[in-house]
């Protein structure tokens, strides 16, 4: 869940129906990272760099340990069906609600 304060809040992507779908996909994730002893982050950043090794993630950080957390995940080496069943609990099609609110569209192409 997201914070009150949290700007996604405004974001149809994080309200609603998107938002219980998020969820869904955020809980299957807290499940396999649970499973191999990770944080969400570390399996995410980890599970994109084995997809995608040309990919250079960003992750925002506050914390020194989380800096070092989010490292480690270049180092992480997922199975052909750890692979199989990430891309399982996040199918493109799973993504659901508009970017931004309709007043936040009128500036992008």
């Amino acid at each position: 869940m997201l914070a009150a304060n949290d700007f996604r809040n405004m974001l149809p992507r994080f309200n609603g129906d998107a938002q219980a779908a998020d969820q869904s996909m955020v809980d299957g994730l807290g499940r396999f990272a649970a499973n191999k002893g990770m944080t969400n982050a570390r399996v995410a950043i980890g599970w994109l760099l084995c997809k995608h090794p040309h990919v250079v993630p960003i992750p925002d950080t506050r914390r020194i340990t989380y800096l070092v957390q989010n490292a480690a995940a270049s180092g992480l080496a997922l199975s052909a069906p750890e692979m199989a069943d990430l891309d399982a609990l996040f199918p493109p099609e799973a993504v659901t609600g508009g970017r931004y609110p309709e007043a936040g569209m009128v500036g992008i192409e």
